[in-house]
Formats: C-alpha cells, structure tokens, sequence
C-alpha cells in the first residue's frame, strides 16, 4: 500500500529516511531508476545517492559505486546556471541542464525511486543538497506505489505524463537514454494495473507552473472550481522565504485576490530575517489592515523543536546550529468552514513562481479542515504568535538585505547560444567528438573551451578526435565542458555534455581498461571502497593495483602464453559464479519485464562490455583472443539455456556477436582453426537455441579443484603447440 504522508506535520519527515529505508531494501528489492528534478545540487548529495549511502556521508566515489552506476544510470534534471565544474563527478551519470528565459529558472524539486518492487515519488520544497536535506526547514510528500490497488495511482499517472510531455520533448535526444529507460519500466510496471486517467474530482493532483501556457495560478483557480462549485473562499495562509523584490505594480496578493474577490484574509508567515525585506506592498490593496498578518519564525530554535529533531533521529541536535533557515513553501486556501486546497512544493508566495515565469512543481489536496492544518504548520514551523504587519514599511527597501539565492540574473557573457553539447563516436578508429547544438555556433570562438586538461577546437561546432583512452582517464570529473571568455579571462561557464547512444551502449567496455581489469573489477567490485588510500581511487580504468588479484598482477609479467591463458581462465571461471549467482536472483522475479530488464542489466550488458573489450584489447598470439571469446560465449551459451524461450532473447545479440567477432579472429592460422571448430562451432545454432551439450559438459570438466584449472581438451592441445611458438 501507498504510504502517504500527511500535509506538513508537527514531525517532518525528510528524503534522507527515505533514501535510506529503500536502500535498506536494495538486496531483495534493488534500485533501478533514479529521477531527480531540482534547482541545484552539491556534489557529494549526488554523490551519495549514486552509490546508495547515507546522504550525510562525506566520502568519494568507490568502484561499487561506479558499478552502480553503470546500470542505473541515474538523471538529474536541474537549472542551466547553476552549472559547475563538477570535478568530483563520475561519466555516465547522465545531467541535463534546463534552460529557461530571462530572469525565470528551473526551480521544480521532485524526486523519483524505481526499484524492482515499487515506485517512490517524493516532491517537496527541497534541492538536492546538504543545506536541502538536512538543515533547512522544509516540506514534502511522498508515495509509495506497489500494485494497482496502492492509494492515489492517479498521481503515478500524472507524473508519468509530466516527464513525457516536458522532459522527454524538451530534452536533447541524447539526453533521453535514461528517462527513457525509465519511463518504459513505468510503462511495463503499471500496464498491467490498467490505470485510469488523473480526474478532477480526485482528492489530490500534481500541480506544475512555468511548464506551458497554464500557470500555477490558473491551475489553482480550475481546480478549485472543480472541488469547490457554488463555493467561495475567504483566507489565504502563505508560508514562503522568499518574495518580490519588487511588488509593484501587482503583487502575488493582488493577483489572487483577483481571481478569488471573495478573500478578506490574508496571513504570511517567514523568516524573522526576512522582515527586513517586507512591507505592505507585498500585501496588496485588496486586504485591510486589521485582517493581514505577517507571523515571524524565530531566528533560533525552540526547546519544542529540538526535542522534535531529537525524537526523529535523523540528526543530531548538539551539533545542530542554532539557526534553522526557512526554506519550505506552503499554501492553504479556505473558506469560512475550513474547506479548501492544501499547497505544497517549490513555489515562492512571487509572481514568477506563481504566474508562469519559473518552472515549479507541488501538489495540492482537498482538505475539510484548514484551521487545523494551519495551527499544525505553526506549531511545526515554531511560529511566534505575534503578528507583525503593523510594524512593516508602505514600500519595500531599494536594495533587500536578503536576497533570493534562487533569483538569477541575466549574464551578457553566458554563451546561450549553446542547446546542449553531445560526446559521440566519431567515424574510423577508437575517438569520440564533441558536437556543439545551438544558434549562432560561430560565437564559440568568443571562448577557450577545455575538457579536462584538454583545450578543444572545434570546427562546424564539431571537436577534434579523442582517443578513447583520454576518456577512460576522465571517468572520475571531467564532466562539464569549460567555456572560458578570452576578454574576460576570469569568467568561466560550464556545460554538462550528453552521451550519444552508441556510447550508452558500449559504457560497460568503457569503464573498463581491458578484460583483466573487468576480471577484478567483478572478483571485486568494492576493491576501492573503505580503508584504501584515497590516492587509490584516483583512477577508475585498472590502475587501481589495490583492488586486483596477486595472480592478475603475476599475469602482466608472465612471459610463457600457456601460463597467461591458465591465469586468465583460473580468473574467469571465478566470475562465472557470479554472473551464475545474478542469473539465478534474476529469475526469481516475478514479473515478466521486470525479470528480463534485471537479466538485461545484470548479466547480459556487463558480459557485452567483456565481449567488446575482448574484441579491442591487444593480444600477444592471434589465437589469444580467440580462446577468450570462445570461452566466453560457451558460457553465454550456457546462460542461455537457464532461461525461457522470452527470456533467451535478451542473449540474442550478444551470441550473434560473439559469433562474429570469433569468425574474424580465427584467421588463417591452422591451430586457431582447429580450436574455433572443435569448441566454437556449436554456437553457431544459438539463436535457434540448440545448445550443445557436449561442449558445455566438455568446458564443465576444466574445472578440477579449488583454485586450479585444466583448460579444456581442444585448448590444452592448440596450446601445448602453440607454446612452441612463443617460448
């Protein structure tokens, strides 16, 4: 069932708790999807989420943590201009700056977990960051989403359709791999739920502005008629940090009380700071003095608070400072019995939050007992009872002392002129290219454009080749893009950059320096992780020697090829349990797609990054990469045929490939002829899914005792004589 918290509580809960209960979940119900639309983020809450730890951590990325990454492929959704250099920042986490107009932002705050079992959705007032998460009073609410008969499915529906229509058509195409992926897991999920469609008279909706020609206003005064015909309201209680620097000519309030000329009340409730930044302006002609209040939260916290903090357990509270900064966004509008809507979510009490300008996204309920609701969010806010409007000026000051960090400005030298910046194979040989998307492409030259410690030049909005190496060398930063002015050699912007879909599909080989280094990486996939020098997991590509097997570090030295190949094996087969072992919790998945994307995730695309980097890698003997494929695709083969009829397609391609790939390596030499005959041959009926079990049961009979391997008879003879030749 959905667990739906309730409107703002005496008692917040906050996304770190919730992060965290589904990670605590992960080993029987592991996270697929992550989806996060916010203003900003700091490096190290992303950080976090990426590798499924606490949010509070503060540590870097380990090699579990690249690995998840590899498969989930998170998404981050949030405001162009709050680009940074990113240095911490791994490849393949996919970031998507949005561009809005003028002075407006992409201010939304939601957040989505798909794991295999259930859909959680979070929106609220918060951005990813420390400040968001942990020190900030702010406010959300969260569903929980499990089958058909989960409360509120109509919300899923709603959110579904909000990433299609605004992200999925406003992103790059380049940028959609992961929502996409994730959007057809919803898709497959909630098929068989056979949902209805959102209808007005639901108790609660999604509630966007910025996104189309609605505003949020105009949303709320629709939903309202359809809740509420024959109805009029009489208050309007507003929790905000921030508002109009400037309120003339029309203020939010006015614009309200247009549109609801029934409304004798309004009542504002802020920071004590934010009093300074204030004056009857902001409310408007509309209200008379006796009937505005403006209610002011303490700079320091309550005994009544702290005791709260205490009892959630989430933090601390004597390292806690003293100050708490509102940051939450709350709106109820009532009528005279207490009937009305309930707002939370991303919006200011501001004309750009409310009248279209900024992109905002919260969620409004019907509520029968607004009074109520109210003295909770007071008493959970610890709001002085004071009320302060007489105190305030007729017009606000010129200059605010309080800014909106979230207010951004117009930059002359900002090169908007860019759409979005693409990484994509470039034609021939192992290099990757930047191609430049916008308007205007011949500005670039305005810029000196560096990725890394590499300066770019560009032709057309097209980069120069990058080999692939230079890559795998960025796989940890090297994230953004860096547009540095030449007349103003101080002033730098930067750019996230897009994956082109032929590198989304080869990541697994990517991250990865070579078959030995992906051995170790899955014999050990947390080799970097606690207790290891930090100079250790500098670099991702293999030359973590930390992590590698003291027979790996032997083969880099073994001259005699036999041995190498034993080595390589012996290492080999000790994947094999582990790939065995992911198969196995694959197919105890339930549901149908749900099982073959887990299949699909882990064991099919890690065993094609392997076949890649087999096929690329250098080798001493041509017979060297033969015999690595040929392994690998009997034991393909011998996955395959632990798998249904359905199933068994996910293998399709990889098999196909192999095959491919072993007919080019065999060559004219004789003994690589006679290998690919006698223990190759059979994989060629796979894809009518004739498995051969001799070769299967023949590759079986290597295995002959704890840490050691007799390669099987077709390899012992090619290589005894093929020794000759290299010894």
């Amino acid at each position: 069932m959905a667990k739906k918290l309730p409107m703002p509580s005496g008692d917040f809960l906050n996304f770190s708790e919730i992060f965290s209960a589904a990670v605590a979940l992960a080993e029987d119900d592991p996270i697929e999807h992550l989806m996060v639309l916010t203003f900003e983020f700091d490096e190290q809450q992303l950080l976090n989420l990426v590798q499924h730890r606490a949010l509070e951590e503060q540590k870097d990325l380990a090699r579990s943590g690249l690995k998840l990454l590899s498969t989930i492929r998170p998404v981050v959704f949030y405001d162009a201009r709050k680009t940074k250099p990113f240095g911490r920042l791994p490849q393949f986490l996919e970031l998507h700056p949005c561009k809005t107009p003028g002075f407006s932002c992409h201010h939304s705050k939601a957040y989505c977990i798909v794991t295999r079992k259930a859909i959680r959705l979070v929106v609220g007032s918060f951005n990813l960051t420390y400040t968001g998460l942990f020190r900030n009073r702010e406010v959300l609410q969260e569903w929980t989403w499990q089958s058909a008969k989960s409360a509120d499915t109509h919300i899923l529906v709603e959110w579904m359709t909000f990433l299609r229509e605004h992200y999925m058509t406003e992103a790059p195409a380049s940028s959609q791999s992961a929502l996409a992926a994730a959007l057809a897991t919803l898709d497959a999920r909630t098929s068989s739920w056979r949902l209805p469609p959102p209808a007005p008279e639901k108790p609660g909706h999604l509630l966007t502005s910025g996104y189309g020609e609605r505003s949020g206003l105009d949303a709320l005064v629709d939903q309202w008629n359809a809740w509420f015909p024959g109805q009029v309201p009489s208050s309007l209680f507003a929790v905000s940090p921030f508002f109009d620097e400037n309120p003339a000519p029309h203020c939010l309030a006015e614009q309200i009380s247009r549109r609801f000329p029934t409304l004798s009340r309004l009542e504002i409730v802020t920071d004590a700071a934010n009093q300074a930044n204030l004056s009857k302006a902001h409310f408007g002609k509309h209200f008379a003095p006796d009937q505005s209040a403006l209610r002011l939260i303490p700079e320091t916290i309550s005994a009544d608070e702290r005791a709260r903090i205490e009892r959630q357990g989430s933090q601390s509270t004597k390292d806690l400072a003293l100050n708490r900064v509102l940051h939450a966004k709350v709106l109820l509008l009532a009528t005279g019995d207490g009937a009305g809507i309930a707002y939370l979510g991303s919006a200011n009490f501001s004309r750009k939050a409310w009248l279209g300008d900024n992109r905002e996204l919260g969620f409004i309920e019907r509520i029968n007992n607004a009074h109520a609701l109210r003295e909770i969010v007071l008493r959970g806010l610890s709001v002085a009872p004071s009320n302060h409007f007489e105190e305030l000026p007729a017009l606000p000051p010129e200059s605010p002392p309080k800014s909106d960090p979230e207010e951004i400005g117009e930059d002359a030298l900002f090169p908007g002129f860019i759409d979005f910046v693409v990484l994509a194979p470039s034609p021939g040989a192992d290099c990757f290219r930047f191609r430049v998307h916008g308007k205007q492409l011949e500005r670039m030259a305005e810029y000196d454009i560096h990725w890394a410690d590499m300066l770019l030049t560009f032709a057309d909005g097209v980069s120069q080749d990058i080999p692939i190496g230079q890559f795998r060398n960025t796989l940890l930063g090297g994230r953004t893009l860096e547009f540095r002015h030449r007349q103003k050699g101080d002033r730098s912007f930067w750019f996230p950059f897009q994956y082109g879909g032929e590198i989304i599909a080869d990541r697994q080989a990517l991250i990865h320096a070579s078959s030995w280094d992906w051995l170790a990486f899955h014999l050990n996939p947390n080799g970097a992780d606690e207790g290891e020098d930090p100079e250790s997991t500098q670099w991702l590509d293999g030359r973590n020697s930390a992590a590698l097997p003291v027979a790996m570090l032997d083969v880099d030295r073994e001259a005699n090829c036999v041995i190498a190949m034993q080595h390589y094996l012996s290492l080999f087969s000790s994947v094999e349990g582990c790939f065995e072992r992911r198969l196995a919790e694959s197919l105890k998945v339930d549901e149908p797609s749900a099982r073959q994307r887990a299949i699909r995730s882990q064991v099919v695309e890690p065993l094609s990054g392997l076949a890649t980097l087999l096929q690329r890698e250098p080798v001493q003997q041509p017979a060297d990469r033969l015999f690595k494929l040929g392994e690998l695709g009997l034991f393909v083969e011998s996955l395959a045929r632990q798998t249904s009829a359905t199933e068994r397609t996910e293998f399709a391609k990889l098999v196909a490939g192999i095959r491919s790939a072993l007919d080019a390596a065999k060559g004219s030499d004789a003994l690589a002829a006679d290998y690919h005959a006698f223990d190759v041959g059979p994989l060629r009926s796979a894809p009518g899914n004739n498995f051969s079990t001799n070769r299967l049961l023949t590759r079986a009979s290597r295995k002959t005792g704890i840490g050691s391997v007799t390669p099987p008879r077709s390899f012992a003879s090619v290589t005894k004589r093929e020794s000759l030749a290299c010894c």
